[in-house]
């Protein structure tokens, strides 16, 4: 008499093998994730102005220069300052000129004589403030992002546009030296970095086949919804916060149904799109019992 493979020495049938549980866990970032930008860009004009290597000198007004004479390796010029007004500048590079073995430099800060890094970077932060705060949804953000775009091919196709157009406003010319870029820099950065990495990690949807678990902000309690008849709904795109900034990320809604409906917001979620579809797909899943 045989039996079959699927039975046990006692007759009995194995216990059904259950699935590893899945879950998918959607996290909320706060708006410091979008200021990216401003580090990134900063790091890069520091490490400019450090490679280019140029010097801050401050001298005061009415001060004159004229060439002395030019030898094989230097040229010698001359300053006219007057009597008195000399700048700490000054003083100090004449002090530095005395002690020819110290390390400090004549000039040590270093400046770029570029006149368009300080009015990028400036334009740069100004645009992710306002961005972050004042939200361009569908057609407008379109609008808007079509007419910068125009505005700025315009420019550029006049022969030393932007040079012209910085010195038609009053001679923009912003400085910033090394020390000021790495400085916002590294602030803004570190921000961004416990932002996102630290306290955006306690706000999230955790999704698993028959209810989601919510953490709506840092030390909230957890709170667990069946998903029967909850709906999920995506906002409408911001193109400037949500495309350009956010790696296409978006804005989640969650309305829960029973007796007590609650709506959940979650604000900037990464990747909303395909994020959503894996959630429907793990929704349609139902939880099985293992039979014996």
């Amino acid at each position: 008499m045989s039996t079959s493979p699927s039975a046990s020495a006692s007759g009995t049938v194995p216990a059904a093998i259950t699935p590893p549980k899945r879950e998918i866990t959607l996290i909320s970032h706060s708006m410091l994730f979008y200021w990216w930008p401003i580090w990134v860009i900063g790091f890069i004009l520091a490490l400019m102005t450090y490679f280019e290597d140029h010097r801050l000198a401050h001298v005061p007004s009415g001060t004159t220069v004229s060439k002395l004479r030019d030898e094989e390796k230097s040229t010698f010029y001359e300053l006219g300052i007057r009597k008195g007004s000399e700048t700490k500048s000054l003083l100090d590079a004449i002090e530095a000129t005395k002690n020819p073995g110290s390390t400090r430099g004549t000039f040590p800060t270093r400046v770029s004589q570029k006149a368009w890094m300080g009015p990028v970077f400036c334009v740069i932060l100004l645009l992710t403030v306002v961005i972050t705060n004042v939200p361009l949804r569908g057609l407008w953000s379109f609008l808007v992002l079509l007419m910068m775009v125009v505005i700025a091919l315009i420019i550029s196709l006049i022969p030393n546009g932007w040079d012209q157009l910085l010195t038609a406003i009053g001679h923009l010319h912003i400085y910033i030296n090394m020390a000021g870029y790495l400085f916002i820099a590294t602030v803004v950065f570190i921000l961004w970095a416990v932002s996102v990495f630290i306290f955006d990690q306690r706000t999230y949807l955790v999704v698993t086949p028959g209810q989601i678990r919510v953490c709506e902000h840092v030390g909230a309690s957890i709170r667990t919804f069946d998903t029967m008849g909850m709906t999920f709904e995506k906002q409408r795109d911001d193109l400037f916060r949500h495309w350009l900034l956010g790696f296409f990320s978006g804005d989640l809604i969650v309305r829960t149904a029973g007796a007590e409906r609650e709506t959940i917001r979650l604000p900037n979620v990464l990747w909303i799109g395909w994020r959503l579809e894996e959630v429907q797909n793990l929704l349609r899943e139902k939880a099985t019992v293992p039979t014996a």
